[in-house]
């Protein structure tokens, strides 16, 4: 009888570290393939992300317009962010939003920019942009709770399908997020908005 106790304690025993290492290697290998994806998307935006310059242009010297669309896209968008004509700036974005993995703007511009196009009731833009200003930035759960956020303002505005996509697009890229139960419990709320047809 102690015999077969000794066993089958030892069967639990081994049972238990295998399970503990099959879910440790499995833990492994989701965080690489999450740092992995993560790193190339940071990899994308810093590739478009401006060059610092040598030496700062004259003030007093008028610019001629750049011959670059998108250059020239960005340097309204800046300009009308400063002036504090947000409207301005959404538009200008949200005709070149196709290319905008291509723009090449700061990460505090991005996070105008967002807000602009937030109160412009844009929220897949908004988000996009707030998210592109927090990972350009390194604060990658800073870009999370932009996602969050803008999901949740976009289900108060009754867009629930903007909403899910939002919340899903936050599982996708960010599997592992300390926010992904509160965002699957939103997915439900939201879904439960959706017209029955």
């Amino acid at each position: 009888m102690k015999i077969v106790m000794a066993l089958m304690v030892l069967a639990i025993a081994a049972g238990g570290a295998a399970w503990i290492f099959i879910a440790l290697r499995k833990y492994k290998e989701r965080k690489a393939f999450e740092q992995e994806r993560e790193a190339s998307f940071v990899a994308e935006m810093l590739k478009n992300k401006p060059a610092p310059t040598a030496a700062p242009a004259p003030v007093a010297t008028p610019k001629a317009p750049p011959a670059d669309p998108l250059t020239a896209t960005a340097e309204s968008i800046r300009a009308a962010l400063a002036a504090g004509r947000g409207a301005e700036a959404a538009k200008a974005f949200l005709a070149v939003v196709d290319q905008r993995t291509k723009l090449t703007l700061e990460p505090p511009t991005w996070e105008g920019l967002g807000r602009a196009l937030l109160a412009q009731a844009a929220y897949l833009e908004a988000a996009w942009a707030l998210h592109a200003g927090a990972v350009l930035a390194g604060d990658l759960v800073g870009a999370q709770k932009r996602l969050v956020e803008v999901a949740a303002r976009a289900g108060d505005a009754g867009q629930a399908q903007n909403a899910l996509k939002l919340y899903a697009t936050l599982l996708a890229k960010y599997p592992q997020s300390q926010y992904a139960d509160f965002v699957r419990a939103n997915m439900k709320a939201e879904e439960k908005k959706l017209p029955k047809g």
